[in-house]
């Protein structure tokens, strides 16, 4: 039953190194889309440029986060 649920899966990751310009460490980079990369070491989502070099720079994301204030114990 389950060969039949995954035969058309094709799944293939790209696993890359280099610096993440979050966390500043060597790491590797896995990807997750064929334009977007997970650092394994901080975790940070980035995206691959090249311009004679590759770079991995961070992805901002379009909603500012608002800061989530934890209820007060006791009140």
């Amino acid at each position: 039953m389950y060969h039949k649920m995954f035969e058309k899966l094709d799944v293939a990751a790209n696993v890359s190194n280099g610096v993440c310009s979050v966390c500043h460490h060597e790491s590797m980079f896995v990807s997750l889309t064929p334009d977007t990369y997970r650092c394994v070491t901080c975790g940070a989502d980035c995206r691959q440029h090249i311009n004679g070099k590759i770079n991995y720079l961070p992805i901002s994301s379009r909603k500012p986060v608002e800061d989530v204030k934890s209820p007060k114990v006791g009140s």
